[in-house]
C-alpha cells in the first residue's frame, strides 16, 4: 500500500513537459532573492531594491540610484553565496544592478 505519491514529485516533470523550467527557476531565484536580502543589506533594503530577471545565471535587480547600486555590489558575493545555498544549486552566477 505504498502507492502515495507526493504531489512536490509531479511538479519538476509538469515544468519540464510545458516547458516552464527557466521561468520556474527565474521565479524561485527571485523569490529567494527577497527574503535574504533585507537579512545582508538591511531592512529598508525590501523597499529599495527588486529583483527584476534572471538571464544567463546573472540576476538583474532593480535599484532606484547609484548609492543602492553601490550598497548592493558592497554585499554582492554574501548575497551569491546565501542565494545558492538557500536554492541548493549555483543557478546564480553573478548579480548586476539596474538604476531605474
Amino acid at each position: 500500500m505504498n502507492d502515495f505519491i507526493h504531489f512536490s514529485d509531479f511538479i519538476p516533470q509538469a515544468l519540464k513537459k510545458y516547458r516552464l523550467t527557466r521561468e520556474a527557476r527565474a521565479g524561485l531565484v527571485c523569490a529567494r532573492f527577497r527574503t535574504i536580502l533585507p537579512t545582508i543589506v538591511g531592512e529598508d533594503a525590501k523597499k529599495e531594491v527588486h529583483p527584476k530577471f534572471l538571464k544567463a545565471g546573472v540576476l538583474y535587480v532593480a535599484v532606484p540610484n547609484s548609492v543602492w547600486a553601490q550598497r548592493v555590489y558592497v554585499h554582492r558575493h554574501e548575497l551569491l553565496l546565501k542565494l545558492n545555498m538557500h536554492l541548493g544549486k549555483e543557478w546564480v552566477k553573478d548579480l548586476r544592478t539596474i538604476v531605474e
